[in-house]
C-alpha cells in the first residue's frame, strides 16, 4: 500500500527498533490496552520539540482513533497471532505473513490520521532535558485521556520510553 510520507512514521519505525522500545511498548499494550501509536506520537511530540499537547487534545485523538483500532487493528492483531506458529496448518505461515503486512498497514493508516487529527506544531529548538520532560508529559496525559491511572513500575517504563525517545537524532 502506498502512503503518503509522514516524520512521524518515518521516526516511530526507528523509535520501535530502538533496544527495548518494542518490549515497553507491547507490554504497556497487553496489560492496559494501550494504543501503541498513541503512546509513539506523545513521545515524538515532546521528542521532536514540538512541545506539548493539552487534554483535549490526547481526548480527541483517543475518541479518533478508537474505532480504527477496535474494528481493524485489534482483530487483525488477534488473526496473527492466532496463525503465528501453526506450521501443521497448510499455508498458515504464509498467511501469517500476509496479515502481518496488513496489520502493519493498519498501523501506518492509524499513524496518519491521528497526525491529522493533532494539532499543527512547529519543531522549536530546545535541549534534552525540555523534550525529556515534553515527551514524559504527553505520555502521563494520553493515559489519563483514556481514563487510567498506572503504577510506579509502568511509570519507570514511560520515564525510560521517554528517555530513549529523546536521545540520538531527532529532526524529522
Amino acid at each position: 500500500m502506498d502512503f503518503p510520507d509522514h516524520p512521524f512514521w518515518d521516526w516511530s519505525l526507528d523509535i520501535y527498533g530502538r533496544p527495548g522500545v518494542e518490549k515497553i511498548l507491547l507490554d504497556l499494550q497487553n496489560r492496559h490496552g494501550l494504543d501503541v501509536n498513541l503512546l509513539l506520537f506523545a513521545c515524538w511530540t515532546g521528542a521532536t520539540g514540538r512541545g506539548r499537547l493539552v487534554d483535549e487534545d490526547w481526548r480527541r485523538l483517543a475518541d479518533g482513533t478508537v474505532d480504527w483500532r477496535a474494528n481493524v487493528v485489534e482483530p487483525l492483531r488477534a488473526i496473527r497471532r492466532h496463525l503465528k506458529g501453526r506450521d501443521e496448518m497448510p499455508g498458515a505461515a504464509a498467511m501469517h505473513e500476509k496479515v502481518k503486512a496488513l496489520e502493519l498497514e493498519a498501523e501506518h493508516a492509524a499513524q496518519l490520521s491521528i497526525a491529522g487529527l493533532a494539532p499543527k506544531q512547529r519543531e522549536l529548538a530546545v535541549g534534552t532535558a525540555v523534550r525529556i520532560a515534553d515527551a514524559s508529559a504527553n505520555l502521563g496525559d494520553c493515559i489519563a485521556a483514556v481514563g487510567l491511572s498506572l503504577s510506579g513500575g509502568d511509570q519507570d517504563l514511560l520515564t525510560s520510553l521517554a528517555q530513549t525517545a529523546c536521545s540520538g537524532p531527532q529532526t524529522r
